[in-house]
């Protein structure tokens, strides 16, 4: 096996390991889901709000499949969609009570990432970081 493969079946293994920890800790305390928190985390990033096209790739997901996603969303508060995204799209914003359960929901998933890299050596940690970084915006990724 190459080593690209061997470490991007690390990669998917750590993944995996994390989401399960990050999920039923956010669930347990925040009552909502891994997936809902890097949602409303990227608009937290994002005062005027981001389009649906734009949430598509960090999230790993389809627009039509973002869309679905942020439909609970919206019936709860959290969220809001409005006419401006672009190309005839929906812009998404953080409502007031979503960036405070993102707030602290953050709290939560810092505790657990911390907890996880104990240990590790800064250097180590902003190397891994770069690398992922151009992993996740490889144009060789793009669908």
């Amino acid at each position: 096996m190459s080593a690209a493969v061997t470490f991007c079946d690390a990669l998917l293994h750590a993944h995996g390991s994390l989401a399960r920890k990050l999920d039923d800790e956010l669930g347990t305390h925040h009552g909502l889901a891994l997936q809902d928190f890097w949602l409303l985390r990227l608009l937290a990033s994002a005062p005027q709000g981001l389009p649906v096209a734009a949430l598509a790739r960090p999230l790993g997901k389809a627009p039509s499949a973002v869309v679905r996603q942020l439909l609970p969303l919206e019936k709860t508060g959290l969220v809001q969609r409005m006419p401006g995204g672009g190309s005839g799209g929906k812009q998404v914003l953080l409502c007031a009570s979503g960036r405070i359960l993102a707030g602290e929901a953050a709290v939560t998933a810092d505790a657990i990432c911390a907890q996880a890299l104990r240990g590790q050596p800064a250097a180590a940690l902003d190397t891994a970081h770069a690398l992922l970084q151009v992993l996740g915006t490889s144009p060789a990724l793009e669908v």
